[in-house]
C-alpha cells in the first residue's frame, strides 16, 4: 500500500485562509449544519431541479463540515480529488439524464454569473443568455454516448463550470474564469451591441490558447465603426491575436482565431493554433488538420491578388473570407485546412450582416534593442534599394536568408 510514487503518498494541499474562512461561516461555524440551511442560503443562485442535484452531492441531510469540505474540493477539481471528482459526479449523472444535468448546471451559473463585473459588462453591451440549450447539447454529446467516466474526466469545461458553482455557493472569493473581462472604447459604448450569446462567449473562450482567454478588446464593429473595409483593415493592422464574428444575412454566426496579427502579405501565413468556429446553427469547433499551412490572407488595393481578409483554403475557394469590396463574404462547402469543416455560412457567397472583431491577446511591445534592430534593418533596405537604382548590387545580398516579403 502507498508504495513510492503512489497517489497515496501525496499530500493533499491544505485549504486556503479564504476558503476556510468561507467555509466556517457557510456553516455559521458549527460542526452540523442543515441541507435546508444550506439551500436557504443557496436560494437565488439554484434552479428547482439543480436543488436536487446539489442534494445528491451531499447524499445526506444533515451535511458535517468534513462533508461540506468533501463536496467543495471534489467540485474545485482538485488535482489530488481527480478520482473523488469522478466518483462523486458519477452518483449524481445516475440519478439523472446527462443533457437535462448540463442544462440545469448551465442555467445554475448563468444565475451564478449575475454577481460578476464580466457579466454586468457583458449585459451593458447587448449579450445575450439563449444559447444554454445548444452549449448542453454540445457539451453533453460525448456523455450521451455512454462512458460517463471519459466524459467527465475530458471534459474540462465541465470542471470549469463545477468549480465557478462551488466557489458561488461558498462564496469563496475567487475568479469564476467563465467569461473574459473586455475593453469597449468610450466613443463606441452606447452604439455597439455585440453579436454575441454568453454560451458562445463560454465556449469561444474555452477554446482558445490559455493566455488570450482573459481580456478582450474590441477593435472593429459594424454597428460602431462603419462598414467600410479600409476603416476594417486600420482598426485590426498589426494589433496582435484577434477573433473574428460574422452575422450573414441568412443568420448564420460563425468565426475565426487568428493566431498572430493581422498584416498585409502577398501569401498565406499564421499557424497551427488558427481555426475557425461555427455558433448558429450548430457550435463547433475546426481546428487545423496539418494539411496546409494556409491559415491567414490580407492584402489590400493589389491588381493581381485577392483583396480581402482570409482564413483557409485557396485563392477562390476559402474557408472564410471577406471582400475588399466591404460586405460580400464567401465560405466554401470543404476545407482542407481545418478539420470537421462545412460550409459556415448559410450559401457560399453571403452579405455580411454584422461583423464584430476582438484582440484577445495584445501584441508584445518591443523592446529597446528591438527597436533599433528594426530600425538598423530598415535602414540596409533602404540603402540596398538605393543601390539597386545606381544600378551597384550589394555585396552582402544573397549570403542571408531571404526575407520574407511584407
Amino acid at each position: 500500500m502507498g508504495g513510492k510514487g503512489s497517489k497515496h503518498d501525496r499530500v493533499i494541499d491544505p485549504l486556503t485562509f479564504d476558503e476556510n474562512d468561507s467555509i466556517d461561516k457557510l456553516m455559521s461555524f458549527k460542526d452540523i449544519v442543515s441541507f435546508d440551511e444550506l439551500l436557504h442560503r443557496w436560494n437565488s443562485y439554484l434552479t428547482h431541479n439543480m436543488r436536487t442535484h446539489i442534494k445528491h452531492l451531499f447524499a445526506t441531510n444533515k451535511p458535517c463540515r468534513q462533508r461540506v469540505v468533501h463536496v467543495y474540493r471534489c467540485l474545485a477539481t482538485c488535482e489530488m480529488y481527480h478520482e473523488s471528482y469522478l466518483k462523486i459526479m458519477s452518483i449524481v449523472l445516475a440519478k439523472s439524464n446527462i443533457e437535462r444535468y448540463t442544462i440545469d448546471l448551465l442555467e445554475t451559473i448563468n444565475l451564478c454569473l449575475k454577481d460578476t463585473d464580466e457579466y454586468a459588462y457583458w449585459i451593458r453591451i447587448g449579450a445575450k443568455s439563449h444559447a444554454i440549450l445548444q452549449l448542453s447539447s454540445q457539451l453533453s454529446k460525448d456523455g450521451l454516448k455512454g462512458d460517463i467516466a471519459a466524459w467527465v474526466r475530458g471534459n474540462t469545461l465541465l470542471g470549469l463550470l463545477h468549480r465557478a458553482l462551488v466557489t458561488t455557493l461558498y462564496s469563496v472569493p475567487r475568479k469564476l474564469d467563465l467569461l473574459p473581462a473586455i475593453s469597449v472604447n468610450q466613443k463606441y459604448i452606447q452604439s455597439f451591441k455585440t453579436i454575441l450569446d454568453l454560451g458562445w462567449i463560454m465556449f469561444i473562450k474555452h477554446s482558445l490558447p490559455a493566455d488570450c482567454q482573459d481580456s478582450w478588446r474590441l477593435l472593429f464593429s459594424t454597428t460602431s465603426h462603419g462598414e467600410s473595409f479600409q476603416s476594417l483593415c486600420a482598426s485590426i493592422l498589426d494589433q496582435g491575436n484577434t477573433i473574428l464574428i460574422l452575422k450573414d444575412n441568412s443568420g448564420n454566426i460563425f468565426g475565426g482565431y487568428a493566431s498572430q496579427s493581422w498584416l498585409l502579405k502577398p501569401k498565406f501565413y499564421g499557424d497551427s493554433s488558427c481555426f475557425v468556429f461555427s455558433l448558429y446553427p450548430d457550435l463547433k469547433i475546426c481546428a487545423s488538420s496539418g494539411f496546409n499551412d494556409n491559415f491567414m490572407y490580407m492584402n489590400n488595393g493589389q491588381h493581381t491578388l485577392p483583396n480581402g481578409i482570409g482564413m483557409g483554403g485557396q485563392f477562390g475557394y476559402w474557408g472564410l473570407w471577406i471582400d475588399s469590396e466591404y460586405g460580400i463574404g464567401k465560405s466554401s462547402p470543404s476545407c482542407s485546412t481545418f478539420n470537421d469543416f462545412s460550409m459556415l455560412s448559410a450559401n457560399k457567397d453571403f452579405t455580411i450582416d454584422s461583423l464584430e472583431i476582438w484582440c484577445v491577446k495584445e501584441k508584445p511591445k518591443l523592446e529597446d534593442e528591438e527597436e533599433e534592430r528594426k530600425r538598423t534593418s530598415d535602414r540596409d533596405d533602404w540603402d540596398m534599394n538605393l543601390l539597386e537604382m545606381a544600378g551597384q548590387a550589394k555585396y552582402s545580398d544573397g549570403l542571408r536568408d531571404e526575407d520574407e516579403f511584407k
